[in-house]
């Protein structure tokens, strides 16, 4: 009779420590990465004995239709070369051609029935100029990752016909490179000596990343502005104007999901017409105006005291007048239960804006402010 043996049960614990520490990992580094899309009209051939076909289906009386589809396993794309942008301080930057290349297939047919005949592959190409960081020892990968086919059917001219092609193409500038995990460079170890000195290896080095191009540059917080109602604020133009009454529309996200390309101000003012709160001369004057931000700097954080600084410019537009480029600066505090701020101010050649805007005034006002933690541990 067999023994019974003690079998510890598993107790979903590993015996070998595994804790968390750096690592080097070998990756495909992405140095630039842009979307490309073109759509063109081609003129392409209808072979002979098709087009004959078309036209003795057409003098009959029949209804012609045509369709057009990517032939599966045709995408290629092609790296012609590359000229330096000469864009100041992008070292790297570079001017690249490329060819797409697809093939179309083409169906004819007479009130719905395939026509014989007509069932041909044509190729379509487009050719690509597009500026890139493509530093020294980094390489193109590009791929088409959508194609779509329209017939143009009104559009025969003789014998040929027209295709509506609209392509959707990845491009990317890659290199193969060692990364700690929180992205940064890494090199290898030096070689632990056995007995006698030898050759030293050089610690090998990677194609720097153009600045400023790529990937988006990220922020150490976010923070976000809401107002909609009457508010009082000051405006004026060509030293004309002062303080006064209308429906203020504000939204601002500042580095929203924490990357600065995802920031934006908007900002709609509708003035009440009639004596302003001061009742200043200035009263029959249409201060309204519209204001869109369109470029960010880095903002300024105290997480400590819940305020957000940031700067950068703009398009004002005032009632009745021409748009012109602005300045702005906006500092928001959030400050729970009841005392969040947001302090707005736009310069432009001839309109200056003050928005002021707190809890206790402004009713409705929604302002948040919070860290970014790009690299969680």
């Amino acid at each position: 009779m067999m023994k019974k043996r003690n079998v510890k049960s598993i107790q979903g614990r590993q015996v070998v420590p595994n804790p968390i520490g750096p690592e080097c990992i070998r990756v495909t580094k992405v140095y630039d990465w842009v979307v490309l899309t073109n759509r063109d009209r081609n003129k392409v051939q209808i072979p002979e004995e098709c087009f004959a076909a078309i036209e003795d289906a057409r003098h009959d009386g029949n209804t012609i239709t045509a369709t057009c589809s990517e032939v599966v396993g045709t995408r290629s794309c092609d790296f012609i070369g590359a000229i330096p942008a000469n864009i100041p301080n992008v070292p790297g930057a570079q001017i690249v051609s490329l060819a797409f290349h697809v093939h179309i297939r083409v169906q004819f047919f007479c009130n719905g029935d395939p026509i014989p005949g007509c069932n041909f592959v044509v190729p379509v190409s487009f050719m690509d100029e597009v500026i890139l960081c493509f530093p020294e020892g980094t390489e193109i990968n590009c791929n088409i990752f959508d194609v779509q086919c329209t017939v143009v059917l009104n559009q025969m001219l003789g014998d040929m016909v027209v295709l509506d092609v609209t392509m959707c193409k990845d491009v990317q500038v890659e290199a193969e490179v060692k990364l700690e995990v929180e992205a940064k460079f890494c090199g290898p170890r030096p070689v632990i000596p056995i007995e006698e000195d030898g050759f030293i290896c050089p610690t090998p080095r990677f194609p720097q990343q153009c600045p400023t191009f790529f990937p988006t540059l990220n922020c150490d917080c976010q923070g976000s502005a809401d107002f909609t109602g009457e508010a009082t604020i000051s405006v004026t133009e060509g030293g004309i104007g002062g303080l006064t009454t209308g429906q203020l529309d504000l939204t601002a996200l500042v580095c929203d999901q924490c990357t600065l390309s995802g920031s934006r101000i908007q900002v709609t003012f509708l003035d009440t017409l009639g004596p302003t709160p001061i009742g200043t001369p200035d009263a029959d004057i249409d201060q309204s105006f519209t204001f869109t931000a369109t470029d960010f700097n880095q903002p300024v954080c105290d997480l400590a005291a819940g305020t957000l600084t940031v700067t950068g410019t703009g398009t004002i537009t005032p009632a009745g007048g021409l748009p012109e480029n602005a300045g702005f600066s906006l500092a928001l505090t959030d400050s729970d239960p009841s005392g969040d701020t947001a302090t707005l101010t736009i310069t432009g050649s001839s309109t200056v804006v003050m928005i002021i805007l707190t809890e206790g005034a402004n009713p409705g006002l929604e302002v948040e402010v919070e860290d970014c933690d790009r690299f969680p541990v």
